[in-house]
């Protein structure tokens, strides 16, 4: 699944969700969903790859909520959302 995929099923998550993706960062970049509070932002491997630290579900939901995003998030909405990752959170 990318990353866009992920974002598109942002209602299904719950609270405690957080977002891993593949490095470089980008809509298609791969990208997983943990349940497992982050402890530390250490990646997590699955499959050989590494999954780096993206957000905290709640956050990446509540600044696509700011956008007015519609749940079928478009590139440009995604890259937005990288941007905060890098610069903001």
């Amino acid at each position: 699944m990318n990353l866009r995929e992920v974002l598109r099923f942002q209602r299904d998550w719950s609270e405690d969700e957080t977002i891993y993706a593949v490095g470089p960062w980008s809509a298609d970049a791969d990208a997983l969903l943990s349940s497992e509070p982050p402890g530390t932002t250490d990646p997590i491997i699955q499959s050989g790859k590494p999954y780096a630290y993206f957000l905290e579900g709640f956050i990446a939901r509540d600044f696509l909520d700011d956008l007015d995003a519609p749940d079928d998030v478009s590139e440009t909405v995604c890259e937005r959302l990288i941007r905060y990752a890098i610069d903001d959170a």
